[in-house]
């Protein structure tokens, strides 16, 4: 099953968890299933940290250094 968005990785990732916490799997059929938990939980990440690296860009001031504003601050006119 190809994911593509962070919302489809947590959202087959809590089907996973839902299976293995069923108890009700298979021994192999189990360690298949936490792999690919595993598996799209990192990709999970990588989709986090490449966002956080776009903010991290789209709030980088003319100086180079990062704004850090809480989120839905405004940020002032001069």
């Amino acid at each position: 099953m190809a994911v593509s968005t962070y919302d489809e990785l947590v959202d087959r990732l809590e089907k996973l968890v839902a299976e293995l916490e069923g108890g009700k799997l298979p021994l192999e059929k189990s360690l298949e299933t936490f792999a690919e938990g595993v598996r799209l939980a990192r990709e999970a990440g990588r989709k986090l940290d490449d966002a956080e690296r776009r903010v991290e860009l789209l709030l980088r001031a003319d100086d180079g250094s990062v704004v850090a504003r809480p989120l839905g601050e405004e940020e002032e006119a001069p």
